[in-house]
């Protein structure tokens, strides 16, 4: 047991600036004034914040690779430790290593990986981004043509067996599937989103009524809002479910963040969408300073962090900094069906915690009640 105390506490619910945490094992215990300690216990360890803010620590549902070793190219536990050791030090300590569109074969490949992961007791990891390939052809994006295909009730039969015991969060374009091959997957315990897509307002809305309550990156490869056909992102504007964007300004510009947050509220979360340095596979990716293109030089990836992300949001769309944080770890919580544990700090919650000054420079970071500055 150990207490944080001079800390700007951002819970999610409130701002706490007189109070103490007390962390018990893995779990936060409860909030004290520093009068209360010694009726606790006259030993217990109590750490300084130097007046630095401490958040719930963030949680990053879309990210493709760290430190080199893209998950499509380098499908193995290395890469995902990789990816867990980069973006723990910008305040991310749990994430959904993503898999781009690819044959069934490596789809069951990363599957295996991530459960072999989390068996071995590999740290960080929530669960695994099956990102396509059941995707409108021409909203693929940076999606390899030649993996592109149409469902069949075999190869979704195929994977739903193979990701049971590991959660699952597949994005997939609602309008190329069949009404009983969405409810095959609505029926399962996988987490559907629905991106890459040329849905109609209304089929996208059917979509929605039938079970699907999330969109992956919002704006990007989809059907767009226009004057007679309001499309994917119309329909998500219109609708109660969850949407992913990437806010770096590159993939989708500031203020059509701005406007999505005035139009969604609390359903608008944070992703990075980032990739890493990684032309060994069929995925090629090539660091361009803010971004990353393929090896033509189009724009295929994000070099984003999650804090960059907050900082962004702050700055540059002119989101609370209270809102900013929520969007990087309760919501992304509430949406991978974590919210009763993580994203919060609060009793009983898990302690993981970001701690940054008012640069939005990490300064530590406490995972499973283990605090380690930076």
């Amino acid at each position: 047991m150990y207490a944080l105390k001079n800390g700007k506490i951002f819970t999610s619910e409130e701002i706490i600036e007189d109070k103490i945490i007390l962390i018990e094992g893995k779990k936060i215990s409860k909030f004290i004034v520093e009068e209360d300690i010694e009726d606790i216990d006259t030993d217990i360890q109590v750490i300084d914040l130097k007046h630095f803010n401490i958040a719930p620590a963030f949680i990053d549902i879309q990210i493709y690779g760290g430190g080199g070793s893209l998950y499509n190219s380098k499908t193995t536990e290395e890469t995902i430790r990789k990816t867990y050791l980069e973006v723990r030090r910008q305040g991310t300590t749990y994430f959904q290593i993503t898999l781009s569109s690819t044959p069934l074969d490596k789809i069951l490949e990363a599957i295996k990986v991530a459960k072999d992961y989390l068996k071995n007791g590999g740290k960080g990891l929530i669960g695994l981004h099956l990102e396509g390939p059941f995707f409108s052809f021409p909203k693929r994006g940076a999606h390899v043509a030649e993996f592109i295909r149409k469902p069949t009730d075999e190869e979704l039969q195929t994977i739903i067996e193979a990701c049971k015991g590991l959660p699952t969060y597949m994005t997939v374009a609602p309008e190329e599937f069949t009404d009983e091959q969405l409810q095959m997957l609505l029926s399962s315990d996988i987490i559907l989103s629905a991106g890459h897509s040329s849905a109609t307002y209304q089929q996208a809305m059917g979509a929605f009524e039938k079970g699907i309550k999330r969109v992956t990156h919002l704006f990007n490869a989809m059907s767009q809002f226009q004057s007679r056909e309001p499309g994917l992102v119309g329909a998500t504007y219109d609708s109660d479910v969850w949407a992913s964007i990437i806010p770096d300004g590159i993939h989708v510009d500031f203020n059509s963040v701005r406007i999505s947050k005035k139009m969604m509220g609390k359903r608008l979360l944070m992703i990075t969408d980032a990739v890493t340095n990684d032309v060994s596979g069929d995925y090629k990716f090539i660091h361009a300073g803010t971004h990353y293109t393929d090896t033509k030089g189009v724009l295929s990836g994000s070099a984003l962090s999650m804090m960059q992300g907050v900082k962004n949001c702050v700055e540059q769309v002119g989101v609370s900094l209270e809102e900013s944080l929520r969007m990087a770890s309760t919501y992304p919580a509430e949406a991978v069906n974590a919210g009763h544990y993580l994203g919060k700090i609060k009793p009983d919650y898990q302690a993981n915690m970001v701690i940054f000054d008012d640069n939005f420079v990490v300064k530590g970071i406490i995972e499973h009640g283990c605090l380690e500055w930076f």
